[in-house]
């Protein structure tokens, strides 16, 4: 396995996401959630930016703990316009309207944990926060991958092996480690075909040839490649 690597403060957070994590830290309520998603990805690897937050309930928290956390991030989103909260299964977002513009520009989301493989870390900006693992956030972009395959997850773990931060043996390792902590499906033959219908997918919705960029052509080649011979011949029996 790769090492995983030490979380930097990411440089291109959103000035909405920046107004949640700072109000979580001086309300000292940072550790009743921890960052994932792509913005918990950033503190490892920022290679894209994001806009939404993605974060975990952590174990301990209270419904009075949880009831706080959203109470703080709704104050502090509130000068930037128009707020809606949703529940949908185990998730709650708080998503904004900016003032002056008609649609979502941004959401912070909260999910309950089904599985975690190591502890979360202290988050290095701001102070009192908790980020996930690196471990838990390649599972989790690996799980989502093979699950919903959407052309951000390919250019993510695309993006983490050929940076040397992870390996295709790695995600797959982590991928069943998630699996089998969360009862759900570790055939690897399932797997290896959604992978496939992904990538099929991803070649009618933007073939090649229609790429007018060379370098993004030539790029947009390369990770099909990549995927379809090494990624995939990496899944595990």
């Amino acid at each position: 396995m790769s090492q995983n690597p030490q979380p930097a403060p990411p440089q291109h957070l959103s000035a909405y996401a920046q107004a949640c994590l700072q109000a979580l830290a001086s309300n000292e309520l940072g550790d009743k959630i921890s960052l994932g998603g792509a913005v918990g990805l950033s503190y490892y690897y920022e290679y894209r930016t994001t806009h939404d937050v993605d974060a975990w309930w952590q174990e301990h928290t209270t419904s009075q703990d949880r009831q706080a956390v959203l109470d703080c991030l709704q104050k502090a989103l509130q000068p930037f316009g128009e707020l809606h909260l949703r529940n949908w299964g185990d998730v709650t977002s708080i998503e904004l309207i900016p003032t002056g513009e008609t649609s979502i520009a941004f959401s912070f989301q909260i999910a309950q944990r089904s599985a975690r493989i190591a502890p979360s870390v202290p988050a290095p900006w701001p102070e009192n926060l908790q980020l996930d693992s690196f471990s838990d956030l390649l599972a989790s972009k690996t799980v989502a991958l093979v699950e919903r395959g959407a052309p951000r997850d390919f250019r993510d773990v695309y993006a983490l092996c050929q940076s040397g931060l992870a390996s295709p043996v790695q995600c797959w390792q982590l991928w069943k480690q998630r699996q089998s902590q969360s009862h759900s499906d570790v055939d690897s033959e399932r797997a290896r075909l959604a992978l496939q219908t992904h990538l099929a997918r991803l070649a009618v919705h933007r073939p090649l040839e229609q790429i007018a960029d060379p370098g993004e052509r030539s790029s947009a080649a390369s990770l099909r490649t990549w995927f379809a011979n090494e990624f995939i011949d990496a899944i595990l029996d």
